[in-house]
C-alpha cells in the first residue's frame, strides 16, 4: 500500500465519484498525483473516465525529482490492485514529461507538510483550464488565498491534525479576473454591421446590431467564448441567426462578467425607451449558461419576446442562491438592480424554452427558480452542462432551437427527437456511471456487456469486468 497518511479522511472510491460528480466535470483524460496519499481518488477518476494516471514526484520546491517518489511503488502497486490497467499509469520523471491534467491531487502534503505556493509553477503548466485540484489546507498555511487566484475553492471536509484545523479542497479552476479588454473587436465588428447597424462598447462588454430582416435575435456570449479572444470570433449563435435571415444584436463579454455591468443595464434600458425591440415583428433571446442567464435577465428590455436557453443560471447572488458553488469569481458582481435575478424578470417574457440536465444538480436548481405558465421545460438526462454541445453532434440542435423559437417544440417532440442519445458514448458512460452511484452494479455491468457487443470499448469493458469481481467478491 502507499504511504499512510492515518490523520487523513478517507472517503473511499464510492466518496471520491460523489465528489467527483458533483464538480461536474465531463471529460477527464489525465490525472496528476503528485502525493501518493489516497489512490481511491485515482481508482474513482479512472473508473469514471477512463483516465490516464500520471505520478509525478515533486521535491519541495515544486520540482520533478525522482529522489521524491518514494510512494510511487506502493502507489502503482494499490492502483493495480483496484483493477487499474497497468498501461493506464505513467511515472513522469522530467519537467518536460508534464501534461496538463484536468485533476490534479496532492492530498496529505501540499498545504500541509509543504508550501502550497510552491506548487504555483507546475499548477500552471499542469492544471487544465476547467480543471480541479485536490488538496489539503492547514490553518495558517495560506492556502486559501493562494489558490483563489486559480479559481473557487469549495470544502469538502474538515478535521484536526497536530492541533491545527485542516480543511479538504477541491478547487475548480476559473478565471480569476475580467478579462482583457477585445481591441480587435471594433475592427471586426465595422465589416459587420454595415451602415445601418451599429457598435455600441466599453471597456468589458458590446452591443453588436447587423439588421436583416423582421426578427430579431439577442444572443450573449457564454463562458467558453467570453474568455476566447480568436481573430475569427463572433458573437453566439452569429452563423446560426445569419442563415435564418434575422437581424441580430450581439451582447459581447470581456471574461466571466455575467454582464452584471451599469453601462450593460443603461443600453438595455436605454435601447427600450427608444423603440428599438418594438421596431421589430419578433424578439428572441437566446443564450447558453451565463449566456442563458443574459437571456432570461435581460429579455425583461423586450416584454414579450420569446427566450430560448440552455443550462441557464438565474443570479449568482449569494443572498438568494447560497447552494450554488461555482463561479466564484463572478459573486461579488451586484445583481440588486431590475435585471438582477432572471426568476422575476422572465414574468414578461411570451415563452420561455430551457434546456437542460435534470441530473446536474446545481443547473436543476436554478431551473426549479423559473416559475409561470410561460416556462416550458426540455429536459435532457445524462447530457451534462455543455448538453447543447452533444445536441449538435447528434444533428439536432438547430431544428430543436427554431421549433422552441418558434413556440411549436413540445416535450414528446422533443423527447423523440433526443432518443437518438442513445447510441451516444458520452450518454451511455454518464448512464452506467449513474446506475453505479445509486446502487444498481448488476444492471451497470448488464449495460456495459449491451454495449460491448456493438464494439470494442475500454471504458465499458474495464467497468464490466470490474463490477463482476465485485459480484463475485460478495458472493464468496
Amino acid at each position: 500500500m502507499p504511504e499512510r497518511h492515518p490523520d487523513l479522511p478517507r472517503p473511499g472510491v464510492a466518496g471520491w465519484r460523489r465528489i467527483l460528480r458533483e464538480a461536474e466535470i465531463e471529460t477527464c483524460d489525465r490525472l496528476a498525483e503528485i502525493s501518493g496519499a489516497d489512490p481511491d481518488l485515482a481508482v474513482a477518476a479512472h473508473e469514471r473516465f477512463g483516465c490516464r494516471i500520471d505520478l509525478v514526484a515533486l521535491d519541495r520546491h515544486g520540482k520533478v525529482s525522482p529522489r521524491a517518489g518514494q510512494w510511487i511503488g506502493a502507489y502503482r502497486e494499490a492502483l493495480l490492485a483496484a483493477g487499474v490497467p497497468a498501461d493506464a499509469i505513467h511515472e513522469v520523471r522530467r519537467e518536460s514529461g508534464i501534461e496538463r491534467a484536468a485533476i490534479v491531487a496532492g492530498l496529505g502534503r501540499w498545504g500541509m507538510h509543504q508550501r502550497i505556493r510552491n506548487l504555483g509553477p507546475f499548477l500552471d503548466r499542469a492544471l487544465s483550464p476547467g480543471g480541479i485540484l485536490a488538496v489539503d489546507l492547514a490553518k495558517g498555511s495560506g492556502g486559501f488565498p493562494f489558490l483563489r487566484d486559480y479559481g473557487n475553492c469549495r470544502t469538502v471536509a474538515t478535521w484536526s491534525a497536530g492541533g491545527k484545523p485542516v480543511a479538504r479542497v477541491v478547487m475548480s479552476v476559473e478565471p480569476s479576473r475580467i478579462g482583457a479588454p477585445d481591441v480587435e473587436w471594433a475592427r471586426i465588428a465595422k465589416g459587420l454591421v454595415g451602415r445601418d447597424g451599429f457598435l455600441n462598447a466599453n471597456a468589458h462588454h458590446s452591443f453588436t446590431f447587423i439588421p436583416r430582416g423582421p426578427t430579431l435575435c439577442v444572443t450573449f456570449d457564454n463562458l467558453d467564448i467570453a474568455m476566447n479572444k480568436r481573430e475569427d470570433r463572433r458573437p453566439w449563435g452569429f452563423a446560426f441567426i445569419e442563415r435564418q435571415g434575422w437581424s441580430m444584436l450581439g451582447v459581447m463579454a470581456a471574461g466571466w462578467t455575467w454582464y452584471r455591468d451599469a453601462w450593460v443595464t443603461a443600453e438595455f434600458d436605454r435601447l427600450r425607451g427608444e423603440g428599438f425591440f418594438a421596431g421589430f415583428e419578433r424578439v428572441i433571446f437566446y443564450g447558453a449558461s451565463m449566456g442563458g442567464y443574459g437571456a432570461l435577465a435581460f429579455s425583461a428590455a423586450a416584454p414579450g419576446a420569446d427566450v430560448v436557453v440552455f443550462s441557464p443560471q438565474t443570479t449568482l447572488d449569494k443572498a438568494i442562491v447560497p447552494w450554488e458553488t461555482r463561479y466564484r469569481v463572478a459573486w461579488d458582481h451586484d445583481y440588486s438592480d431590475h435585471y438582477g435575478d432572471a426568476a422575476r424578470t422572465v414574468a414578461a417574457a411570451r415563452r420561455v424554452s430551457i434546456f437542460y440536465d435534470p441530473y446536474s444538480r446545481l443547473d436543476a436548481r436554478h431551473v426549479d427558480r423559473l416559475r409561470g405558465d410561460n416556462i416550458h421545460l426540455f429536459r435532457a438526462p445524462f447530457l451534462g452542462h455543455r448538453l447543447g454541445s452533444l445536441l449538435s453532434q447528434m444533428g439536432i440542435l438547430q431544428p430543436l432551437v427554431l421549433d422552441a423559437m418558434g413556440g411549436t417544440l413540445t416535450e414528446d417532440a422533443f423527447r423523440k427527437a433526443i432518443r437518438a442519445r442513445h447510441g451516444f458514448r458520452r450518454y451511455r458512460r454518464e448512464l452506467v456511471l449513474r446506475l453505479i452511484d445509486t446502487g444498481h452494479p448488476v444492471l451497470a455491468e448488464r449495460l456495459c456487456r449491451k454495449f460491448l457487443t456493438e464494439g470494442p470499448d475500454r471504458f465499458f469493458r474495464e467497468t464490466a469486468e470490474r463490477l463482476a469481481a465485485q459480484r463475485a467478491l460478495g458472493a464468496a
